[in-house]
């Protein structure tokens, strides 16, 4: 997961000179107002100030956010700061990652900014900086919402990226909308006019890029393109695709004006006269050569008060899959819809009153089921955690038994965004399940499709699986079985994961021959975990960023779950002898397990990190299988245990994953959160992450690895060295808590058997 080049990084998120000085001071309604300033109206945050604010957020490279957290980030406001693709920007790096995206609105004359810094960029040429002010944000699983003031006029701006689990061809739209909404009654009694333009920043992360656009219109709406003049397919730079075109589009309705040119000439047109002049500029230079931008200006009128723009990457083809008869390219699921890219922007940019209210029925039952299972604080979390989860992974068409393209199947593609770009990770997906669970099991198997597809193609060589298929977009494989070793760990998740799926997808669909399917597959690894489970060898677990150990007890925990979840889907499937073996073989194995791993510390007896250090411990995360898959392995007592122990070993921020550092990671927090006995121990981990986000020092997308001390990076504060893991699938693990409420549902357990 951790290439060791990142270990090297000196890791900084810098807010570049085109940023706005936390002294700065900025106009809205004709009054100086400093929106850094507590005494002059500060916006509200609700539920919270994120580290880093979703806004264009739906696929790895769709994956547009507002940094607020840190020295450098915007604090929270939209207007002054620049939108950025989602990587830390460190030292060196080829690129700050800038995504220029700004917004303009004009009233009575008087131009505001609200988007972006096209007017207080210190490189701006176009006047005294007008900037709306903000007096709320607030954030739901699939939006973000600031409301402004600017000349007597109240307005919002929505970012609304989709989730739409239970159809998949509207799940793989690579795009997002940006809605500007004003209140009726001031359209009515002002003259007001709104911009928004995007450079060719999100066509390449290569500066030195050639950028070719068009401008097309068609089926009512207006779509300009810029891409690289020469596409390198599946290639990346700076974490950017070098293939295919950025797209900015709108409903061509009456006073809609589209134009393009250098970003001063557009901006100002506009500035000066409420409205573009409908010039395009020649579509050829490089991106930073009288840096040329796409925009779009549209009246509000009372009939009209809102404008909506829809913002995308398209690419053709999406993935190139290993195949025994080379590699295969598969395009994204929604070409077996839209035959072309106007047809699905179109229909995308029609759609929007339909997926707002979908999106305001899927935002309200996350919270309220959040709510229901432990509270507004969990809320906060996993809200913040949805769209980021769902922009990691895109879905294809898949591959037939012939290994050409299968227009009619379907694949899911995983990109471990932000440790090291690796392809369909088994322990990414792994902790990513939850939120798939919550939402739409179809999606689970959906990824662990290409690594049962490259399994039974035969090209990978080692007894259990592999723990990734390339580097995205390239499923190259690993034919000479040189992947990362992570042996038991891939094998524990897999049989966890087609465990999950038997018990809530296919028990739902009858779907018995899919396990069938794959059941010797799924033996092979069961008797590897056998082999080799209880007592690992020294090997990397998930948590590779910690280096190699041998004898890990919660890796042992993972093999055992493994063999027990293989044991209910032998029993599954009809192979009883095979059933029974198996849950003698895990049952046997956890009164070994609990000789080898418990030891006792000033009266309180925990599991050791390892089975040969009596003075360590760590967190037990993978104990959650047994919970989840009800199990009924371990003894209620070892929960209990555990439970008390994290109690007094949480720190100011968090409870460390384990005692060779402060550090932790959220996902498997939660995890241990819902492995907790009572309620006090399942809010702990929830209230302590919170405090974490709150506290404000991570300027990123949710990172998921921090230290308990300082909330912040490893290595920031000059403890542990630097990891920056951001952005990354992991999030979907703070689904856990509804996971399990799902999972209990299907196995007809009790909402808490525990109690509490």
């Amino acid at each position: 997961m951790l290439p060791g080049l990142l270990l090297l990084y000196t890791l900084l998120w810098t807010h570049t000179a085109t940023a706005r000085p936390a002294s700065q001071t900025v106009f809205a309604a004709d009054a100086s107002f400093s929106p850094l300033d507590d005494s002059h109206h500060s916006p509200s945050f609700s539920p919270l100030l994120p580290p880093a604010i979703p806004l264009a957020v739906k696929s790895p490279y769709l994956n547009a956010l507002l940094p607020t957290g840190g020295d450098g980030g915007s604090k929270g406001y939209l207007a002054g700061s620049w939108a950025r693709h989602w990587p830390v920007h460190y030292p060196g790096s080829p690129r700050d990652y800038r995504l220029s995206w700004a917004g303009l609105i004009r009233i009575d004359g008087t131009t505001y900014e609200f988007l972006g810094a096209p007017l207080s960029d210190s490189k701006s040429s176009l006047g005294p900086a007008r900037v709306a002010r903000q007096t709320a944000f607030e954030y739901t699983a699939t939006k973000s919402v600031f409301s402004f003031e600017a000349g007597n006029v109240t307005f919002k701006a929505t970012f609304l990226s989709p989730v739409t689990p239970n159809d998949l061809v509207r799940q793989s739209l690579p795009f997002s909308y940006l809605s500007i909404d004003v209140d009726p009654d001031a359209a009515q009694n002002h003259f007001i006019s709104v911009y928004t333009d995007i450079s060719g920043e999100w066509a390449s992360g290569d500066p030195n890029a050639n950028l070719t656009w068009t401008y097309t219109s068609g089926s009512g709406i207006g779509v300009h393109a810029v891409s690289r003049r020469e596409q390198l397919v599946f290639s990346e730079f700076a974490e950017q695709a070098e293939w295919g075109e950025a797209v900015l589009a709108t409903e061509l309705r009456r006073e809609t004006v589209a134009g393009s040119g250098e970003v001063n000439d557009l901006r100002g047109t506009f500035i000066k006269h409420g409205r573009l002049d409908g010039t395009h500029d020649a579509a050829y230079r490089k991106m930073d050569d009288r840096q040329p931008v796409f925009g779009f200006s549209v009246q509000i009128t009372p009939s009209r008060p809102s404008a909506v723009f829809t913002i995308g990457h398209v690419r053709q083809p999406y993935v190139n899959f290993v195949t025994p008869e080379g590699q295969v390219p598969l395009a994204g699921l929604w070409t077996t819809r839209f035959s072309r890219p106007l047809d699905a922007i179109s229909y995308f940019q029609y759609s929007y009153p339909r997926t707002s209210r979908e999106a305001a029925r899927f935002d309200e039952q996350v919270r309220r089921d959040a709510q229901r299972v432990s509270g507004d604080n969990y809320a906060a979390l996993v809200e913040l955690s949805t769209r980021q989860a769902f922009a990691t992974f895109e879905l294809t068409t898949g591959v037939t038994e012939d290994w050409r393209e299968d227009k009619e199947g379907v694949m899911a593609h995983l990109k471990e965004i932000s440790s090291n770009g690796d392809m369909s990770t088994i322990d990414v997906i792994f902790p990513l399940h939850p939120i798939l669970l919550y939402t739409n099991p179809t999606l689970l198997a959906l990824l662990l499709e290409p690594i049962l597809v490259y399994t039974h193609s035969g090209l990978y060589p080692n007894r259990w699986p592999v723990h990734d298929l390339g580097t995205y977009p390239n499923a190259t494989g690993y034919n000479d079985g040189n992947d990362e070793p992570m042996p038991v760990e891939e094998a524990g998740n897999m049989l966890w994961c087609v465990r999950l799926m038997a018990l809530v997808y296919f028990q739902l669909t009858a779907d018995k021959p899919w396990v069938e399917k794959h059941y010797e597959v799924f033996k092979s690894w069961t008797t590897f975990l056998t082999d080799d489970g209880l007592v690992p060898a020294e090997q990397l677990s998930t948590d590779d960023f910690a280096g190699t150990l041998s004898n890990q007890t919660n890796l042992a925990v993972k093999a055992i779950v493994g063999i027990g979840a293989m044991s209910e889907l032998a029993k599954g499937v009809g192979r009883w002898t095979d059933g029974i073996h198996y849950r003698a073989v895990a049952e046997a194995y956890v009164r070994e397990w609990t000789a080898l791993a418990m030891t006792e510390t000033g009266g309180a007896r925990h599991a050791k990190l390892a089975y040969q250090d009596d003075g360590s411990w760590g967190t037990l995360y993978n104990l959650f299988g047994d919970r989840l898959l009800n199990l009924k392995l371990f003894d209620r007592q070892l929960y209990a245990d555990q439970s008390s122990w994290y109690a007094g070993k949480a720190q100011k921020y968090g409870v460390p994953l384990d005692s060779r550092h402060v550090w932790t990671k959220t996902d498997w927090e939660v995890f241990a959160a819902a492995s907790a006995t009572d309620k006090k121990g399942r809010e702990l981990f929830i209230n302590l992450l919170v405090d974490y986000l709150k506290a404000g020092k991570v300027d990123a997308a949710f990172p998921d690895l921090y230290e308990t001390t300082t909330a912040n990076f490893p290595g920031r504060d000059g403890l542990d060295w630097p990891i920056y893991f951001i952005s990354r699938p992991v999030v979907g693990g703070h689904f856990a808590l509804l996971a399990l409420e799902k999972a209990n549902g299907a196995n007809g357990v009790e909402e808490n058997p525990f109690g509490g």
